[in-house]
């Protein structure tokens, strides 16, 4: 019995995180049933995930979600079963990327940093209690990393696991159109990194883009057969739009025919952010009412304008990064700024959620306890006024810049990858705290392999003193 105790002995701090994550979201699916209903996208989701033909008719985003709710129903009409598995994903994820970092040798200590970030963000554990696609999102991200880690082992058929990597990454996807760039990092990332001969090194970065080429292009296949749409490049002319018009000058570049009337009078440092030109008011909603309307017309306004103003967009985008530390950072009108709480509440969007869960679901009455708000409070609190993701991003640096070896490959893949979805919400339209929350495990993992890396720099240094 001993000996069996001293070889959990070194598991324990890991099945301590694991038990409080536990804990955390039983007693937040007690006090808040039968979910989060605040968040207008979960109406759009249950919407189409209700009707038989409602796969590929979504124009704001892919049909991944719709498809997992649809058969999480096939098994249960229970709705709290679809928030308790969504919680069972987030657990997952932090395994995953738990057991990521420790296939790069770093020791338990070090895994265990994005394994805590994981189980006890209070932002993650918001997400996996509402009906939104970051669960399923950061699962099958965790697991693509998991796996293209995997692929620096050279021993056996290595290149399956980076093609691994990339199908789930690409799978990842068809929940939220940011993952589109993981599929690509981790092509180039393998191209880099994968250790061996050029040779090798084409093989694994083929292997990785391919596995991701597969799972795009099966879904792009189905979409068609079924008449519908992928979902994901429907509104990216509004996108364009929306990001240029905050800063877009007609003066400077010459309207493409017929888009005139998006031109603005007004100084850019008096406009309102890309928000508003999509959902509110401005020339694109009055001429066209409702994205995807006028889609083509808008992107080549936004084309023209970035292209003939990169320093005004590369400043805009630059200066809505910050958001990562602090979410209420690039303070202007309509940019969806402050923090992503729990606690936020809205009564005609919980009715409109709560009537689309109740054409397929069985569920609780909604009931919001007092635990809720100590929930929020953890969210304001572990953030520590932008110190917690602060120092992740700067151990996640320092993982890339003094970790060795496969340690440093893999502190490179999740840097890339956890920055990438920063910046790439912030390059396409605007970066709100809810798109901040996904990348800060990924980011952790790095920042597990920079602590390891000091950590070993200043035992060095000792033992030459």
């Amino acid at each position: 019995m001993s000996g069996r105790l001293a070889r959990l002995r070194p598991h324990l701090p890991l099945a301590l995180l694991v038990l409080a994550g536990l804990a955390l979201r039983t007693l937040l699916m007690v006090a808040y049933r039968p979910a989060v209903l605040s968040n207008a996208d979960s109406a759009r989701f249950l919407h189409f995930a209700h009707y038989s033909n409602g796969l590929f008719e979504d124009h704001f985003g892919p049909s991944g979600y719709a498809a997992v709710l649809k058969a999480i129903r096939f098994f249960t009409t229970q709705f709290e079963a679809t928030i308790a598995l969504q919680h069972l994903m987030g657990v997952g994820t932090a395994l995953l990327l738990y057991a990521a970092v420790r296939r790069l040798g770093a020791p338990r200590w070090a895994a265990l940093v994005p394994a805590a970030v994981g189980l006890l963000s209070g932002d993650l554990m918001y997400l996996e209690h509402a009906p939104l696609s970051e669960s399923p999102f950061l699962v099958l991200a965790a697991g693509g990393l998991y796996a293209a880690v995997r692929g620096l082992d050279r021993s056996g058929r290595w290149y399956l696991w980076l093609a691994l990597g990339g199908a789930l990454l690409a799978a990842s996807s068809l929940f939220r159109n940011v993952g589109l760039i993981l599929p690509p990092v981790v092509a180039i990332w393998a191209l880099a990194a994968t250790p061996g001969a050029v040779r090798e090194k084409l093989i694994g970065a083929a292997a990785a883009a391919g596995g991701g080429a597969v799972v795009i292009g099966v879904y792009a296949a189905l979409a068609a057969l079924h008449g519908g749409t992928m979902g994901m490049s429907d509104v990216s002319g509004w996108n364009l739009y929306g990001k240029a018009a905050p800063f877009a000058d007609c003066k400077q570049f010459t309207p493409p025919k017929g888009t005139r009337f998006l031109c603005q009078s007004s100084p850019s440092s008096a406009r309102p952010a890309s928000l508003y030109y999509l959902w509110f008011r401005g020339p694109a909603r009055r001429r066209f009412g409702h994205p995807p309307n006028g889609n083509g017309t808008l992107g080549r306004f936004g084309r023209a304008a970035i292209f003939a103003q990169p320093l005004d967009y590369l400043a805009d985008v630059a200066r809505q990064l910050p958001r990562f530390v602090d979410p209420g950072a690039y303070h202007r009108l309509y940019s969806g700024g402050g923090p992503f709480s729990i606690g936020g509440r809205y009564a005609g969007t919980e009715a409109h959620v709560t009537s689309e869960i109740h054409r397929d679901y069985s569920a609780a009455k909604l009931h919001v306890g007092g635990f809720v708000r100590r929930m929020a409070e953890w969210q304001d609190t572990e953030r520590a006024g932008g110190a917690v993701p602060a120092a992740l991003a700067i151990l996640a640096l320092f993982g890339v810049v003094l970790a060795r070896g496969d340690a440093r490959r893999g502190a490179l893949l999740f840097a890339l990858a956890g920055a990438a979805l920063v910046v790439l919400p912030a390059a396409t339209l605007i970066l709100i705290a809810r798109y901040t929350i996904p990348p800060t495990p990924i980011v952790a993992a790095a920042a597990g392999v920079g602590a390891w890396a000091v950590v070993d720099r200043i035992a060095a240094l000792a033992r030459r003193a």
